[in-house]
């Protein structure tokens, strides 16, 4: 791109800090082989396709088992390979995903713009691209599934008072503003924000215990994005600024309708509902086909998660919150949330 339109560009979306940016993924090992040797598959397709498009940028990866990662990571990608840093309760509710945050505690000792990805994820064009172009605001992301700023279809009817209380439960575990319900699979947190993240650790660690004992209400029935709805409850008593990116450059999910008659995302995160149309639909995938109807208990342990784990919440109990914050929840409704 020319320089001055770079200069203009800068300006006009206040982009005003110089801090170093780097690319960020974290893995925690599981228990089975399979969904380890899977895992090494999706970070080969995503690393690959960022150096694809750039060769510059800073990659780093976290893993509890470092050796685990294969050598030519280091040798082709430059990727930086690290073990998890000290501290991380592997024990904890969503521990297998609740780790990134945790490791944010490795760049505590300088600012910098950091992007988090998952590696259910494909680079299309260069990253740097969404450094230069979401750059006023704290934190970008894109609104998890069945949220008011997902323009994926589905919700239901009722939706509306359902992310109320969601909202509304936020403000009650000490929520000081409305903060986007992000999917936490592809995160840009900008400025140094991280550095106000570490700090708020413990208070992370706090709300995940108590949505394991139950002791307040997690009012997302889905135990699986337990640790993003706590990510929530902390941007929100942090007063992040958060954007949005656009479906134009981020996608969530294979295939959003934006990108059905000319693909062109910066990053698709396909995730692990839509990985096999991915993989049929494009041979270059090919080796992320699996058996997921027998290995979906393995892939996805909390899918047949019971009311006694928490997973799921009464109709008795949402509405007698949902009274107290003064919200309508239809009774005729089947199901509650997404």
């Amino acid at each position: 791109m020319d320089k001055s339109i770079r200069e203009k560009l800068n300006k006009l979306r206040w982009k005003e800090n110089n801090f170093d940016n780097i690319v960020f993924y974290s893995y925690k090992m599981s228990k089975h082989d399979h969904i380890n040797e899977h895992e090494m598959k999706r970070l080969e397709h995503s690393i690959s396709s960022l150096r694809e498009f750039n060769n510059e940028i800073v990659i780093y990866l976290f893993c509890d088992n470092s050796d685990y990662i294969p050598k030519h990571f280091i040798l082709e990608y430059a990727v930086k390979v690290e073990s998890f840093v000290d501290g991380f309760d592997h024990d904890m509710l969503n521990a297998w995903s609740i780790h990134r945050w945790y490791n944010l505690k490795y760049f505590d000792d300088d600012f910098y713009n950091i992007l988090y990805v998952d590696s259910d994820t494909i680079f299309y064009q260069d990253v740097q691209y969404l450094f230069d172009t979401y750059c006023r605001y704290d934190v970008y992301g894109r609104e998890e599934f069945g949220f008011r700023y997902d323009p994926n279809t589905g919700g239901g009817k009722n939706i509306r008072d359902q992310l109320d209380l969601v909202d509304a439960c936020i403000y009650d575990l000490g929520g000081k503003c409305e903060v986007y319900k992000y999917c936490l699979g592809v995160i840009l947190l900008n400025g140094g924000i991280h550095k106000n993240i570490i700090q708020r650790l413990d208070e992370l660690s706090d709300l995940m215990e108590q949505f394991k004992k139950n002791e307040v209400l997690m009012p997302v029935p889905n135990r699986r994005i337990a640790d993003e709805y706590g990510v929530w409850v902390i941007f929100s008593r942090l007063g992040i600024n958060c954007g949005l990116f656009a479906v134009q450059d981020v996608t969530q999910g294979w295939i959003e309708q934006k990108h059905r008659e000319f693909f062109n995302p910066i990053v698709l995160h396909y995730t692990t509902k839509g990985e096999q149309e991915l993989a049929r639909f494009d041979d270059r995938f090919s080796n992320l086909l699996r058996d997921v109807d027998n290995l979906s208990e393995d892939i996805d342990p909390y899918m047949n998660a019971s009311l006694e784990t928490g997973a799921h919440l009464s109709r008795e109990m949402i509405e007698l919150v949902a009274k107290d914050n003064g919200i309508v929840v239809d009774s005729s409704e089947d199901e509650i949330f997404l």
